[in-house]
């Protein structure tokens, strides 16, 4: 069998222990339309300082909500897909920002020092990581799922939103990456051509 294709069947065989993307704890979400100016936010970060996200306003913004202990977001970290994307944001002067949204008692939770080893040992290449354990920036722009990504315009409105790419069980740069081709054409001075797509993935641990 093909080494894509039992990824695939691995990534569907956890998703049946975890469920269908659902969100926990009854929480109550709002949603950022795509065009809209998005919501400030505050955050501390796996360095152990606080960041604003209008301290990167002028700049694209990548929002990633992530988890180490979702199989469809290790899928695209152990490839390298996810790494390979964040370094060539990094180089286009995007500032991209991981969000991990997991309540203390998630599985998913991360402290700073749990965080800081989780960049090493991925590789990742992020403006900040992110601890949200209350939720609140979650709740504010609809995350459901891991991964989900969000792009900011320079002018702080929501240019896209959704899955990383089109196919859950790829783990190698190919197919269609819908995050990739947002930032080309915000790069090109292009409005986005697909703005919006479901995201796949595990439920945000709210």
């Amino acid at each position: 069998m093909p080494a894509r294709a039992g990824d695939l069947l691995a990534v569907l065989a956890l998703s049946a222990m975890f469920g269908w993307p659902s969100v926990t704890n009854g929480a109550t979400l709002g949603a950022v339309a795509t065009g809209a100016l998005v919501p400030d936010f505050t955050a501390v970060g796996a360095d152990g300082t606080t960041h604003r996200l209008s301290d990167y306003r002028g700049r694209i913004i990548v929002l990633e909500w992530t988890s180490p202990v979702c199989p469809y977001t290790a899928l695209k970290y152990d490839g390298g897909l996810m790494q390979a994307l964040q370094r060539r944001a990094a180089r286009q002067g995007v500032a991209w920002l991981a969000i991990d949204t997991a309540a203390p008692d998630r599985a998913g939770y991360l402290t700073s020092a749990a965080a800081s080893a989780r960049i090493a040992k991925t590789g990742a290449r992020v403006a900040a990581f992110l601890s949200d354990t209350d939720g609140s920036i979650g709740r504010a722009y609809g995350a459901r799922t891991t991964p989900s990504l969000y792009i900011i315009a320079g002018n702080g409105r929501l240019v896209y939103q959704g899955a990383l790419d089109d196919d859950p069980g790829r783990k190698v740069p190919g197919g269609r990456n819908y995050v990739s081709a947002a930032l080309h054409d915000l790069r090109s001075g292009h409005p986005v051509r697909i703005p919006q797509t479901r995201a796949y993935g595990c439920a945000v641990e709210y």
